[in-house]
């Protein structure tokens, strides 16, 4: 008896995991790319940083990142294509994990093996409470 009522609680609840999860790996993907996209000189160190790492095309490898994230970010908060970008974020994180963290110190590897986690989290669980997916969904039924 007292072990069904926390089920139902979760039940009831449990798309605001996702959701939460969905929100913050969205806000900190979209903040902190902003930057990079409006400020000419915060872009150029980017690309700088990624030259002195050895990428082989580090403008092109810094925009298309930027933008990446950015709009991944925006999609999660949203909610919108939310499989699709989470794969897309997958692999991007993978490839910054394993062109700019190989070696690195947990505390700096962390906040991009966490964006990858919490993307891998979100392939698998959808969007959560209050999505566009889900709209989409229900016009369709």
């Amino acid at each position: 008896m007292l072990y069904s009522r926390p089920n139902i609680f979760v039940k009831k609840y449990g798309g605001w995991g996702p959701f939460l999860i969905r929100v913050a790996t969205g806000f900190h993907l979209a903040y902190g790319m902003i930057d990079n996209i409006i400020n000419r000189e915060r872009m150029q160190a980017f690309i700088k940083y990624l030259y002195e790492l050895g990428v082989s095309i580090p403008t092109l490898t810094a925009y298309s990142s930027a933008y990446v994230q950015f709009i991944g970010g925006i999609l999660f908060i949203l909610g919108y294509y939310q499989r699709t970008s989470a794969f897309v974020m997958m692999v991007h994180f993978i490839f910054v994990i394993l062109i700019a963290h190989v070696g690195d110190t947990y505390q700096h590897l962390f906040p991009a093996l966490f964006m990858l986690i919490a993307s891998t989290s979100l392939f698998f669980s959808g969007p959560g409470k209050f999505a566009i997916d889900n709209l989409k969904r229900k016009r369709k039924n």
